[in-house]
């Protein structure tokens, strides 16, 4: 059902895409159906035509239908109107795509940036069950010989991630008490870098510190330390590079994290504009910004606009100003 409202806001959201493209299709159409009739004025082809039957159709008079035609050409911009809901583009000048796709985040390909609260906690009586980290972990397959819930399996790689010079760095010397239980806490922007078997396979997967976690069940952040941490973000990939060229990011912080200065397209303005900005330093060939779609079934994200911000920012990279 979901999808087939999806399928339906797009006819609204793109509808001067539609009318473009219905105009070439059927122009199209109109042009093929004139080819047609030209090749079948005469010769074995039309005598061919004229007396072949298909279920019981004269194929020529079905060649030339012109409503035939039209209606082809309608039926294919229709169906093509669906794909309004993903957006790829290479950035001038470079071989780095530029994606935007409106799916569950796990069905994108590459490694995955899944948004986390300062003291990397995982469990669900400390985080919950709607945000994307906890989703995450209830797809764990672990190994059969585990006898970890996957709660503890989560938490467990996790520490052994924070274990890193990178991370420890970034320790802070409080720690936090959290359903009955002491984390350490990380600045923010902290990227725990693990490997993680989601849907029984396995997936790179880079935890970033985006929220401060007040109490269980209450992240909070605000705009300024969220574009931070995505600031930093784009700051540690481009030392460290990745470990797949293809990247997938949420529009981060606006769910379960209790933002409320900035909205959700301001924030995934932000990922496009700061990732088109990092592109050429980063080692990704392929950025994909996922749109969660109940967001764009419920007004939060004007896909229209990202496109159009996104294609832009393809377009006409900053980098073409830069002086070397």
């Amino acid at each position: 059902m979901k999808q087939f409202r999806i399928f339906l806001k797009n006819f609204t959201a793109g509808r001067k895409a539609l009318i473009k493209r219905m105009g070439i299709y059927l122009g199209t159409a109109l042009a093929a159906f004139e080819m047609v009739n030209i090749f079948l004025e005469d010769g074995a082809m039309a005598d061919f035509c004229a007396s072949t039957d298909i279920f019981g159709v004269n194929l020529k008079g079905l060649l030339t239908n012109v409503l035939l035609y039209l209606a082809f050409g309608a039926a294919l911009a229709i169906v093509r109107q669906s794909a309004f809901a993903h957006y790829s583009a290479k950035i001038a000048g470079t071989d780095v795509t530029m994606e935007i796709s409106m799916a569950d985040i796990f069905s994108n390909p590459g490694e995955l940036v899944v948004p986390c609260n300062t003291t990397f906690a995982g469990r669900s009586d400390v985080i919950g069950d709607k945000s994307i980290q906890s989703q995450m972990t209830a797809r764990l397959r672990q190994p059969k010989d585990s006898t970890l819930s996957n709660d503890d399996y989560f938490e467990q790689t996790v520490r052994t991630a924070l274990a890193a010079p990178s991370c420890e760095s970034r320790k802070l010397p409080e720690q936090r008490e959290l359903a009955a239980r002491p984390y350490n806490e990380y600045s923010y922007g902290t990227m725990a870098c693990v490997d993680l078997p989601i849907d029984g396979k396995s997936r790179h997967v880079i935890l970033l510190a985006v929220a401060e976690m007040l109490e269980a069940h209450k992240p909070k952040t605000d705009g300024a330390h969220l574009m931070q941490s995505i600031d930093d973000m784009w700051e540690q990939i481009a030392r460290n590079r990745t470990r797949e060229q293809t990247l997938v990011v949420p529009i981060m912080g606006t769910g379960s994290a209790g933002i409320t200065d900035k909205p959700q397209q301001t924030v995934a303005r932000y990922l496009l504009r700061t990732f088109a900005d990092n592109a050429h330093r980063l080692g990704i060939h392929k950025f994909i910004l996922s749109v969660y779609p109940q967001d764009y079934l419920d007004n939060k994200i004007d896909l229209e606009e990202l496109r159009a911000y996104a294609d832009y920012l393809c377009r006409f990279p900053d980098s073409d100003f830069d002086i070397q």
